[in-house]
């Protein structure tokens, strides 16, 4: 017969594996890594990409919803980015007919929608562009805050840091990449959850579980 009280310390350590697993961000644990400290974080740390545009910024993008060989909705246009003041920008998609998609001014306190097509025009596709652009741009994020810290034995070199921002749990993967470095975002639940991959020039944003995809490719400075 098998000995319960012998048992129990197994019982609770497995128990306690379980947990600590759940309790893992599936971008860190998809990858094997562990939380190994707290952390006193800055912006700085987490490498924002678009800090610091004093330029208008151009990029080609393809926004595809739902899209099959038969339905769903996919489009193609130029992306201009401008900082307007620190923290605040100017979005403005345009089609290759020059239509506007749409045009945005996003800051770290509004969102404001100052033109966007019919089709996109609805409260639920604006809510997942403004959390989406808002989270890339990291005006969810504050100067200084806590944090916690993942590394992993099999990439010594990666940093892997959960905070918890303004609207939420927000994770941040950085891999060196050359002379450059390879940063990923992810945050949101199972239906909602969101990635964006800053990969060089090229900016992936995808929602899994919504079907919607957008490829910003940085455009040559003129």
């Amino acid at each position: 017969m098998i000995n319960k009280r012998l048992l129990q310390p197994v019982l609770t350590m497995l128990a306690l594996a379980g947990f600590l697993s759940a309790c893992t961000p599936k971008l860190f644990r998809d990858l094997d890594m562990q939380v190994v400290s707290s952390v006193s974080l800055s912006r700085g740390t987490l490498m924002p990409v678009f800090d610091n545009i004093t330029e208008p910024v151009y990029y080609t993008a393809q926004l595809d919803y739902q899209k099959t060989e038969e339905t769903g909705v996919s489009m193609m246009g130029i992306l201009a980015m401008t900082q307007e003041a620190k923290g605040s920008y100017r979005l403005v998609m345009m089609s290759s007919f020059g239509v506007t998609l749409f045009d945005f001014s996003i800051s770290r306190d509004s969102f404001v929608v100052n033109s966007c097509m019919d089709q996109m025009n609805k409260k639920v596709v604006l809510g997942i562009l403004e959390k989406d652009f808002r989270t890339i741009l990291m005006l969810n994020v504050p100067e200084k805050m806590k944090g916690r810290l993942y590394r992993t034995d099999q990439k010594p070199d990666w940093l892997g840091y959960g905070i918890n921002a303004d609207d939420g749990e927000c994770d941040y993967l950085i891999e060196p990449n050359g002379i450059s470095f390879k940063r990923t975002i992810q945050n949101g639940g199972p239906i909602k959850r969101m990635t964006a991959v800053f990969d060089e020039d090229v900016v992936t944003i995808q929602h899994p579980k919504l079907g919607l995809k957008i490829i910003m490719t940085k455009m040559p400075a003129q």
